[in-house]
């Protein structure tokens, strides 16, 4: 056991010849927002909405790189990349659940007769980061690769919520509140790509890229004088409990230089 560990050793050694490269490019971005909302109220009513949302995005990144030979005609590295994704829920349609208007998210009137309900959800993924180790083996011209590790986004997460109270039919009075939540929310990121070598110094890095989230939790307390009964306006205490996830496919082209 004891020589397999020294020997392991010398060769890590021996080959522990690496490289560092910096890189810049773009990537084309598909970003899928599963969204599951529940609101509840400080008399136990409750509303329910949920929705997925997708959007397309061309986004700018730049990534550092350490890779060193392992063996003959294989190669291992690590990466760092950070990109600019600059996500935001677009507004849909009411069949999509993004604006529901007259409560139509909820079989429970949570803000009492003859109110109309405007609900409105919006998610902002700004800035993405990976870190990824990867595996790559010499195929023609460069190395194809694959890399894992895990992806990090720092997301905001603003919900409104306005009524429209008519009171016993006359007259109308619209009362809104909204809160923000910022989160770190972390996943699990895969790629695959040729890196195609043209010297030691220079290297065009082509990829496809899926990662992947978990349920992140954005909950808010809300005190305003939101309606909590069909004649009159009143203060109500509003829990606004939101469960987003996220999952993204990309794209990439990136040129990297040595230093």
């Amino acid at each position: 056991m004891k020589r397999t560990i020294c020997l392991f050793a010398i060769l890590l050694t021996h080959h522990l010849s690496g490289y560092f490269h910096f890189g810049a490019g773009f990537s084309w971005n598909t970003i899928d927002e599963i969204y599951d909302s529940t609101l509840i109220t400080d008399a136990d009513r409750s509303g329910q909405d949920k929705y997925e949302a997708s959007r397309n995005r061309l986004a700018p990144f730049l990534e550092i790189s350490y890779q060193m030979p392992v063996c003959k005609d294989w190669l291992f590295g690590v990466l760092a990349d950070w990109k600019y994704l600059n996500y935001e829920t677009l507004n849909v349609n009411s069949s999509r659940g993004q604006i529901l208007p007259n409560a139509t998210f909820s079989s429970i009137n949570i803000f009492g007769d003859n109110v109309l309900r405007d609900f409105t959800s919006k998610t902002s993924l700004i800035n993405e980061f990976k870190f990824l180790g990867y595996l790559g083996k010499q195929l023609i011209k460069g190395y194809a690769y694959i890399g894992i590790g895990p992806v990090l986004y720092n997301a905001t997460n603003r919900i409104y919520v306005s009524s429209v109270h008519i009171p016993n039919g006359v007259g109308d009075h619209l009362i809104s509140t909204s809160a923000t939540s910022n989160k770190t929310i972390w996943g699990g990121a895969l790629r695959l790509g040729y890196q195609l070598c043209f010297n030691p110094n220079f290297f065009v890095n082509l990829g496809y890229g899926y990662s992947e989230t978990g349920r992140n939790r954005f909950n808010n307390t809300v005190n305003a004088a939101i309606l909590n009964g069909a004649d009159e306006p009143g203060p109500t205490t509003l829990f606004l409990k939101r469960k987003i996830k996220v999952r993204a496919q990309e794209l990439l082209f990136s040129v990297n230089l040595l230093f």
